[in-house]
């Protein structure tokens, strides 16, 4: 188990910090957004759509990545308090807790991302940027969460 810990958390690390780097490219597109439309009047019509796209990538990834480096809010000062079997149980009612709403989450982004991948969906409006690679992405990102739980919560501290 401690094997595939440490393979999960190595691959959460990593995917994690390529998408880091996308907040870079968010906020050059967002100055060059702000730059176009308040200093020569001429607004993008793609700038958006892109951003939520590249945000949306980022918030997929977040939420593994802390999870791995154990930055999710922790109620400390009770928690620190608790005996060792009442920690182990909390531990595990959490796990418990996170597969039921991750296992949702996982099978209907899976629903949405295959019907998005058959029509090949794109986004509305003057860019119509193909939105089935951020669908599909949604149930990789949630399996890899989902791996991420069983290595952090699946083995005892």
């Amino acid at each position: 188990m401690n094997t595939f810990s440490k393979g999960i958390k190595h691959i959460i690390e990593m995917v994690g910090k390529a998408v880091s780097v996308l907040i870079l490219l968010i906020m050059a597109i967002v100055t060059y957004e702000v730059i176009a439309r308040y200093a020569f009047n001429a607004p993008t019509s793609w700038a958006w759509v892109i951003n939520k796209q590249l945000f949306g990538v980022f918030v997929l990834v977040s939420g593994s990545y802390t999870l791995i480096h154990k930055s999710h809010i922790q109620i400390e000062m009770l928690y620190e308090h608790f005996p060792p079997a009442v920690k182990n149980i909390i531990r595990w009612l959490t796990l418990m807790a996170a597969f039921l709403f991750l296992g949702s989450l996982l099978w209907k982004s899976a629903v949405m991302g295959l019907d998005a991948w058959q029509v090949s969906e794109k986004a509305t409006g003057v860019l119509k940027l193909p939105l089935y690679p951020l669908k599909m992405f949604m149930p990789v990102s949630v399996a890899l969460f989902i791996l991420g739980c069983i290595a952090v919560y699946g083995r005892k501290e």
